[in-house]
C-alpha cells in the first residue's frame, strides 16, 4: 500500500538554499531499517519565492507545512512564537503549528575562535565546497599530508584491502577524536580570515549547516506534528 506524500511548502530567497533541502529529501539514503533524515518518498516539496508566497498569502491560498527559509517577510512575527529545537553556533529553527523557520545571528560568530569551530564542524557537512575550507586542505597529520595527496587510496593494515584516504581520516577523528579536532581546527584557523570577513558568506554558511541539520534532525518531527 502506498503512502500519500506529505507537502512541504518552502519559501526562500537563496535557491541554491532551497535546492540543497530538497536534494537532501529526495535522495534514497534510507537503509532495509533505517531511516536517515526523513523517510524517503514521504515528502513533495513545493517551492516558492518570497513574491510568490506573499501574493499566495495575501489571496488566501496557504494550505499544507510551510517552511521559511532564512531572512522572508513576515517571519519576525513568527520566531517570537516559536518552539525553538535546534539552536548552535547562532543557526536557529523551530516551529509553531504548521509554520517551520530555520534562520541565523552571525553575531554569534564575531568571535574568530567561535567562527573556526563552526568551520571544522561544516568540513563534515554535505554542503557546497565553495562554502567551506576544502577537505583537502584540513591536514590531520601534516607528516603524512605529502603521502595522501599522492594518492586517493591506502591499504588497511588489518585486512589488506584498499579504503579511500577520507574513511581513514573519519576513523582517526572517532579514534583519536581530541587531538584531531584540534589539529583541524588550527588549520581551519589559517585559512578563515579571508571567509570571516565575508560576513554576507558567513551568514549563508550558517543557512546550509541549518538545513543539513534540520533535515537529519528536525524535518521529520515537523511534519509529522
Amino acid at each position: 500500500m502506498f503512502e500519500t506524500k506529505k507537502t512541504l511548502i518552502v519559501v526562500y530567497k537563496d535557491e541554491l538554499l532551497m535546492n540543497q533541502l530538497k536534494k537532501l529529501i529526495e535522495t534514497h539514503d534510507d537503509g532495509d531499517e533505517t531511516v536517515v533524515g526523513t523517510k524517503d518518498d514521504s515528502i513533495n516539496v513545493v517551492s516558492w519565492t518570497e513574491k510568490v508566497w506573499l501574493g499566495n498569502k495575501k489571496a488566501g491560498n496557504i494550505q499544507g507545512k510551510i517552511l521559511f527559509l532564512g531572512e522572508i517577510k513576515g517571519t519576525d512575527k513568527l520566531i517570537p512564537v516559536i518552539d525553538t529545537k535546534f539552536d548552535e553556533c547562532g543557526v536557529k529553527y523551530g516551529w509553531a503549528g504548521n509554520q517551520a523557520v530555520l534562520y541565523v545571528d552571525p553575531d554569534a560568530l564575531i568571535n574568530r575562535d567561535g567562527y573556526d569551530k563552526f568551520l571544522v564542524k561544516l568540513s563534515y557537512l554535505p554542503v557546497p565546497s565553495f562554502l567551506k575550507v576544502e577537505k583537502e586542505n584540513i591536514v590531520v597529520n601534516p607528516e603524512e599530508d605529502t603521502e595522501a595527496k599522492s594518492s586517493e587510496e591506502t591499504m588497511d593494515e588489518k585486512d589488506n584491502k584498499k579504503v579511500p584516504v577520507f574513511l581513514n581520516v573519519v576513523k582517526n577523528v572517532f579514534e583519536n577524536s581530541a587531538n584531531v579536532i584540534e589539529k583541524v581546527r588550527k588549520h581551519v584557523a589559517i585559512k578563515s580570515e579571508e571567509l570571516f570577513r565575508n560576513k554576507a558568506l558567513m551568514k549563508r554558511q550558517m543557512l546550509f549547516y541549518g538545513v543539513v541539520h534540520l533535515y537529519t534532525d528536525g524535518l521529520k518531527y515537523f511534519m509529522e506534528i
